[in-house]
Protein backbone atom coordinates (compact mmCIF):
# COMPACT_ATOMS: atom_id res chain seq x y z
CA UNK A 1 0.00 0.00 0.00
CA UNK A 2 3.04 2.58 1.07
CA UNK A 3 4.61 1.37 -2.17
CA UNK A 4 1.97 2.39 -4.71
CA UNK A 5 0.80 5.57 -2.50
CA UNK A 6 4.80 6.45 -2.50
CA UNK A 7 5.16 6.39 -6.20
CA UNK A 8 2.06 8.46 -6.84
CA UNK A 9 3.37 11.33 -4.14
CA UNK A 10 6.71 10.83 -6.36
CA UNK A 11 5.23 11.04 -9.83
CA UNK A 12 2.72 13.76 -9.02
CA UNK A 13 3.60 15.67 -5.92
CA UNK A 14 1.84 16.24 -2.93
CA UNK A 15 -0.43 18.72 -3.82
CA UNK A 16 -1.11 17.42 -7.09
CA UNK A 17 -2.65 14.20 -5.60
CA UNK A 18 -5.44 13.17 -4.21
CA UNK A 19 -7.14 11.11 -1.49
CA UNK A 20 -9.07 9.62 -4.10
CA UNK A 21 -6.23 8.96 -6.26
CA UNK A 22 -4.50 7.28 -3.91
CA UNK A 23 -7.41 5.00 -2.96
CA UNK A 24 -7.86 4.38 -6.59
CA UNK A 25 -3.85 3.23 -6.86
CA UNK A 26 -3.66 1.29 -3.48
CA UNK A 27 -7.11 -0.38 -3.66
CA UNK A 28 -7.49 0.72 -0.43
CA UNK A 29 -10.72 2.55 0.51
CA UNK A 30 -10.27 5.77 2.18
CA UNK A 31 -12.45 5.36 4.67
CA UNK A 32 -9.98 2.83 6.12
CA UNK A 33 -6.97 5.14 4.56
CA UNK A 34 -8.47 7.76 7.55
CA UNK A 35 -8.55 5.20 9.92
CA UNK A 36 -4.85 4.04 9.51
CA UNK A 37 -3.55 7.77 9.06
CA UNK A 38 -5.37 10.33 10.18
CA UNK A 39 -5.33 11.97 6.61
CA UNK A 40 -3.63 13.34 3.30
CA UNK A 41 -0.56 14.64 5.68
CA UNK A 42 -0.03 11.32 7.72
CA UNK A 43 -0.38 9.16 4.50
CA UNK A 44 2.51 11.42 3.32
CA UNK A 45 4.73 11.45 6.25
CA UNK A 46 4.41 7.26 6.15
CA UNK A 47 5.21 7.12 2.41
CA UNK A 48 8.68 9.58 3.27
CA UNK A 49 9.31 7.15 5.90
CA UNK A 50 9.35 4.02 3.37
CA UNK A 51 10.85 6.23 0.60
CA UNK A 52 13.87 6.65 2.98
CA UNK A 53 13.98 3.01 4.22
CA UNK A 54 13.35 1.27 1.55
CA UNK A 55 14.59 3.78 -1.37
CA UNK A 56 17.38 5.91 0.13
CA UNK A 57 18.99 3.57 2.37
CA UNK A 58 21.33 1.49 -0.11
CA UNK A 59 22.81 5.02 -0.60
CA UNK A 60 23.04 5.64 3.16
CA UNK A 61 24.92 2.54 3.76
CA UNK A 62 27.48 3.35 0.57
CA UNK A 63 28.94 5.37 2.83
CA UNK A 64 28.52 4.50 5.93
CA UNK A 65 30.05 0.59 4.64
CA UNK A 66 33.00 3.00 3.26
CA UNK A 67 33.57 6.34 5.03
CA UNK A 68 35.80 7.12 2.66
CA UNK A 69 36.48 8.86 -0.67
CA UNK A 70 35.34 5.46 -2.56
CA UNK A 71 31.98 5.49 -0.90
CA UNK A 72 31.73 9.04 -1.50
CA UNK A 73 32.28 8.66 -4.97
CA UNK A 74 30.07 5.66 -5.00
CA UNK A 75 26.96 7.69 -3.44
CA UNK A 76 27.63 10.67 -6.07
CA UNK A 77 27.76 7.61 -9.16
CA UNK A 78 24.92 6.38 -8.00
CA UNK A 79 22.66 9.69 -7.94
CA UNK A 80 24.42 10.47 -10.97
CA UNK A 81 23.27 6.66 -12.49
CA UNK A 82 19.90 7.54 -11.42
CA UNK A 83 19.34 11.55 -12.91
CA UNK A 84 20.85 10.28 -16.00
CA UNK A 85 17.85 7.57 -16.87
CA UNK A 86 15.02 8.32 -19.21
CA UNK A 87 12.70 7.67 -16.25
CA UNK A 88 13.96 9.45 -13.69
CA UNK A 89 11.46 11.48 -11.65
CA UNK A 90 13.64 13.04 -9.24
CA UNK A 91 14.07 12.30 -5.47
CA UNK A 92 10.84 12.17 -3.51
CA UNK A 93 12.43 14.51 -0.26
CA UNK A 94 13.82 16.71 -2.55
CA UNK A 95 11.41 17.10 -4.90
CA UNK A 96 9.21 18.27 -1.82
CA UNK A 97 11.82 20.26 -0.25
CA UNK A 98 11.24 22.77 -3.17
CA UNK A 99 7.25 22.45 -2.27
CA UNK A 100 7.73 23.15 1.95
CA UNK A 101 4.45 25.37 1.09
CA UNK A 102 2.20 22.77 0.00
CA UNK A 103 3.19 19.81 2.85
CA UNK A 104 3.08 19.68 6.58
CA UNK A 105 5.97 20.63 9.52
CA UNK A 106 6.02 16.95 10.12
CA UNK A 107 6.62 16.30 6.30
CA UNK A 108 8.70 19.28 5.50
CA UNK A 109 11.12 18.44 9.38
CA UNK A 110 11.45 14.69 8.12
CA UNK A 111 13.30 16.03 4.68
CA UNK A 112 14.77 18.43 6.52
CA UNK A 113 16.06 15.61 8.89
CA UNK A 114 16.60 13.46 5.59
CA UNK A 115 19.13 16.16 4.55
CA UNK A 116 21.17 16.45 7.29
CA UNK A 117 21.55 13.28 7.90
CA UNK A 118 23.07 12.72 4.13
CA UNK A 119 25.47 15.45 4.80
CA UNK A 120 26.38 14.27 8.13
CA UNK A 121 27.32 10.64 6.26
CA UNK A 122 28.71 12.48 3.62
CA UNK A 123 31.37 14.45 6.66
CA UNK A 124 31.90 11.26 8.47
CA UNK A 125 33.22 9.92 5.23
CA UNK A 126 35.31 12.71 3.95
CA UNK A 127 37.03 12.54 7.78
CA UNK A 128 37.46 9.00 7.04
CA UNK A 129 39.46 10.04 3.98
CA UNK A 130 41.48 12.43 5.99
CA UNK A 131 42.32 9.90 8.44
CA UNK A 132 43.42 7.27 5.83
CA UNK A 133 45.38 10.05 4.06
CA UNK A 134 43.55 9.72 0.35
CA UNK A 135 42.19 13.72 1.28
CA UNK A 136 44.51 16.57 2.19
CA UNK A 137 44.06 18.23 5.97
CA UNK A 138 43.86 21.73 4.58
CA UNK A 139 40.04 20.44 3.24
CA UNK A 140 37.24 21.28 5.42
CA UNK A 141 35.18 17.82 5.60
CA UNK A 142 32.17 20.04 6.67
CA UNK A 143 32.48 22.27 3.62
CA UNK A 144 32.82 18.99 1.32
CA UNK A 145 30.24 17.62 2.89
CA UNK A 146 28.07 20.70 2.15
CA UNK A 147 29.41 21.39 -1.38
CA UNK A 148 28.21 17.61 -2.14
CA UNK A 149 24.63 17.63 -1.18
CA UNK A 150 24.32 20.78 -3.05
CA UNK A 151 25.50 19.14 -5.89
CA UNK A 152 23.97 16.20 -5.30
CA UNK A 153 20.18 18.70 -5.36
CA UNK A 154 21.13 20.31 -8.75
CA UNK A 155 21.74 17.12 -10.22
CA UNK A 156 18.29 15.89 -9.24
CA UNK A 157 17.04 18.89 -10.95
CA UNK A 158 19.16 18.30 -14.00
CA UNK A 159 17.82 14.88 -13.52
CA UNK A 160 14.51 16.14 -14.49
CA UNK A 161 15.84 18.35 -17.26
CA UNK A 162 15.66 16.73 -20.52
CA UNK A 163 17.89 19.54 -22.44
CA UNK A 164 20.35 18.94 -19.33
CA UNK A 165 20.29 15.37 -18.68
CA UNK A 166 23.24 14.49 -21.16
CA UNK A 167 25.43 16.67 -19.13
CA UNK A 168 25.15 14.99 -15.74
CA UNK A 169 27.98 12.49 -16.40
CA UNK A 170 30.25 15.16 -17.26
CA UNK A 171 29.25 16.87 -14.09
CA UNK A 172 30.30 14.06 -11.58
CA UNK A 173 34.00 14.60 -13.00
CA UNK A 174 33.64 18.31 -12.41
CA UNK A 175 32.40 17.65 -8.79
CA UNK A 176 35.19 14.73 -8.38
CA UNK A 177 37.64 16.79 -9.35
CA UNK A 178 36.88 19.64 -7.50
CA UNK A 179 36.41 17.08 -4.37
CA UNK A 180 40.27 15.95 -5.23
CA UNK A 181 41.89 19.55 -6.21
Amino acid sequence: MLEKAMHLFWRNGFQATSIGEVAQATGMNTASMYKEFGDKDGLFANTLEHYRGNVISPRFEMLSKEPNLNGVFKFLQSVVTGASRDEYKGCLMMNHLAQRHAISSEAAEMIDDFCVAMESHLEVAFRGAQAAGELSEDKDPAALASYVMCCVHGLVLYGRHQKKKAEIPRLYDTVRHAILS
